[in-house]
């Protein structure tokens, strides 16, 4: 069987790599640059001051878009859009977490190319490569600086959101830089959820149906720095070596799910986020224990590797019971760094199950590559079990 691998032709990473920005926009061409952020790191934090800083160095004019919200809208890319057309940059940055690096790739895409956001949902559907982009995480999580895909959410008719996806290779970053300096502002709750995502990732891509040679050995070492390193960051956001770690992790996870593919908590979690609001990173990290419980018995072996990858000790059991030492081990991860762990923490009421499965059932994308076959009465099962009911 063929397959294939994409990422940005270019990752640079290490403690002090976005000082090199502008240079690095030089080089692709750029001499008017966009950056794509988010109100809290361009007024609460200095990051987005050094990245100016950075690019003026280099002679470039710089604008700023700071307008993107968490889990962001259909609607926020398109302002994005029509603030980009009215300054007519040459070069985009996306500068913090998934948000604002899906909206730059959106942004990106539609400044080359003639057709609107809304014809490029779904697989392949954007013409032309965007405008050259280079990404810069805030959080170690998404790891959307070296994905093909931009996931927004769109208000329904009715007054529901539903999350929309772009993927192509068109919106890959030119260059993806990884400075585990820039997370050190994420507050304990940001890095617990978008550290979660990492691991959701991670573990996904590690018994997807769709896994290779080269996103396997990814997506364990995500998890063995993940799980070394993800309740130090959030104890202390000081602690350079777990920030680091996690940013190599986010970034290792990145490149694996986006050549391995995601599975049952990701489809779910879409339609969680959709119909409920859920962050993101909050609904992977809720749903991925129970929904590891649900799988074990399609992939035994690889679960049992990842309990050892989480540096649990497996000697003298089963498989099976291996196996189950993964899952109980993300179940108290979860508890430790203090995120919610059922549905009704959530407080999202068992009358909503029946509709959360339903649109996760569709989300087939994400489903075909689940390790276990899903039915619309699974994946209510897998709900029940995580609604923290007696």
């Amino acid at each position: 069987m063929i397959q294939t691998f994409q990422c940005p032709p270019r990752i640079e990473t290490g403690q002090g790599s976005a000082a090199r920005l502008g240079a690095l926009m030089r080089e692709i061409g750029s001499t008017r640059t966009l950056i794509v952020t988010d109100k809290v790191l361009s007024e609460k934090t200095e990051i987005v001051s050094r990245v100016v800083a950075s690019l003026k160095g280099s002679d470039l004019q710089v604008e700023i878009y700071d307008d993107v919200e968490p889990d962001p809208l259909v609607t926020t890319a398109e302002r994005s859009i029509e603030f980009a057309r009215r300054v007519r940059p040459d070069g985009v940055v996306g500068l913090g977490g998934g948000s604002a690096m899906d909206v730059a790739k959106a942004t990106a895409a539609a400044l080359a190319n003639t057709v609107p956001l809304r014809d490029m949902w779904g697989i392949g559907n954007v013409p032309n490569p965007g405008l050259p982009t280079v990404l810069l995480p805030t959080t170690a999580g998404t790891g959307s600086e070296v994905t093909p895909n931009c996931v927004l959410t769109d208000v329904k008719p009715d007054g529901g959101h539903m999350k929309k996806g772009i993927v192509s290779p068109h919106i890959l970053a030119r260059i993806a830089i990884v400075d585990p300096l820039l997370t050190v502002t994420a507050p304990p709750g940001i890095t617990a959820s978008s550290g979660m995502d990492a691991l959701t990732h991670a573990v996904e891509t590690c018994v997807s149906r769709s896994a290779t040679p080269l996103t396997r050995p990814l997506a364990f070492e995500a998890i063995r720095l993940i799980g070394a390193s993800l309740r130090r960051a959030v104890a202390n956001g000081e602690d350079l070596e777990a920030r680091t770690n996690m940013a190599n992790a986010s970034l290792m996870a990145g490149l694996a799910f986006a050549n391995g593919f995601l599975g049952a908590v990701h489809a779910i979690a879409m339609a969680m986020g959709g119909q409920f609001d859920v962050p993101h990173g909050i609904a992977n990290a809720l749903l991925l224990p129970y929904v590891m419980e649900w799988n074990e018995m399609a992939c035994t072996k690889q679960f049992a590797q990842i309990a050892v990858a989480l540096g649990e000790p497996i000697e003298g059991l089963s498989d099976r019971d291996a196996a189950h030492v993964a899952s109980e081990a993300v179940h108290q991860l979860v508890v430790d760094i203090g995120l919610p762990h059922t549905l009704a923490d959530l407080d999202i009421p068992r009358t909503g199950i029946a509709r959360l499965a339903e649109e996760s059932f569709g989300n087939q994308r994400l489903l075909k590559n689940n390790p276990r076959t899903a039915t619309v009465k699974d994946l209510t099962g897998i709900l029940e079990s995580a609604s923290g009911a007696a």
